[in-house]
This record gives structure tokens, sequence and C-alpha cells, in this order.
């Protein structure tokens, strides 16, 4: 039974996050009403703790259930999974650093309409991360039936690009949102 609700929570997790980048995707824009930046902040909120979600779920159900641990770090699809889970991940430090600047800033009354490139740059990354969650399903239902895989890799092989990308994606985020500039 435990192992249907980490399934069940995992799931969860993943339509709440592909709901809450949608409602992003469909909110931002330059110079957003009071309500809309106010939306933005709440799904990018949802948008955090579903993340949470899915990844302690999928750290259940990949250690304690199912194929268990000895099966996924020797998939590189597995891999490939959690790699695009890190790549939207770390992309979503743009965006939500900006929004809860916004929201900082809004709250001592100092904040200017959003502007079309800030929207822009949100958008875009708001997109990238739609089409890399939109993929981990794909690699999931690829992954469970053992495409690719290779009891001779090493999990190492598997884990080192996804710390790199999580930390080269995540510096370069952080440093693009609090060093932005407006033209």
């Amino acid at each position: 039974v435990a192992s249907a609700f980490a399934a069940y929570g995992h799931y969860l997790g993943l339509v709440l996050v592909v709901g809450a980048l949608t409602t992003e995707k469909w909110t931002v824009k330059a110079g957003m009403s009071e309500a809309e930046e106010q939306r933005l902040v709440v799904a990018d909120s949802i948008y955090g703790i579903a993340g949470v979600l899915v990844l302690y779920t999928g750290y259940l159900r990949a250690t304690e259930y199912g194929k268990g641990w000895e099966f996924y770090s020797h998939e590189p699809i597995f891999w490939v999974k959690m790699w695009l889970f890190t790549v939207m991940g770390s992309s979503s430090l743009f965006p939500t650093i900006k929004i809860i600047g916004r929201a900082a800033a809004k709250a001592k009354g100092e904040v200017e309409p959003m502007s079309e490139k800030l929207a822009t740059r949100i958008t875009k990354i708001v997109n990238g991360e739609l089409l890399a969650v939109c993929s981990i399903p794909l690699a999931a239902a690829l992954m469970s039936r053992g495409v690719a895989y290779a009891p001779d890799m090493p999990w190492q092989a598997g884990a080192a690009p996804i710390a790199l990308t999580s930390l080269g994606l995540g510096v370069k985020y952080v440093k693009e949102a609090l060093t932005w500039e407006e033209d």
C-alpha cells in the first residue's frame, strides 16, 4: 500500500508541476495587474512544493519500491530522466528569484510594472521547463521497461552529468537573475 501512495504522490506532483508551469506561462506578460502578479506568486509556490513532492516520492520509488535502486542505477534512461528534472529545476531559479524579488518590492510599494524584456525571458524559460517536464513521462515509460539497461554501468557515470548540470545551470540562472538589467 505504501508504494501505491508513493506512486500517487509522484503523479500528483507531476500534474501540479505541469499545472503551475502552465499557469505561469499564461500569466506572465508585461505590465501585469496586481491580481496577475499574485497568481504568479501562488503558481510559483505550488511549483516549488510540487517539485519537492516529485523529488521525494521519486526517491522513495527508486530506492524502496518497484524495481529498486539496483535496477535504476544501471538504467541510462533513468539518468536522462534525472537530467531533465535537473534542467527543469535549475532553470526555475531565474523566474523564482525574479518573482520573489517582485513580491518583496510590491510589499514595500516599490514594484515597477514587469517589462517586456523580463516577461519574454521568463516565458522562454518556462517554455523550456514545460518541454523538460513533458519529456519526463516518456523517459519514465522507457526506463521502467529496461530500455538501454546496462548492468555494467556504474551509477557515478549517470550521476556526474546531473551534478555538473545542476551546478552549472544553477550558477548561470542565479547570476542572471541577480545581475538582471533592463535596457
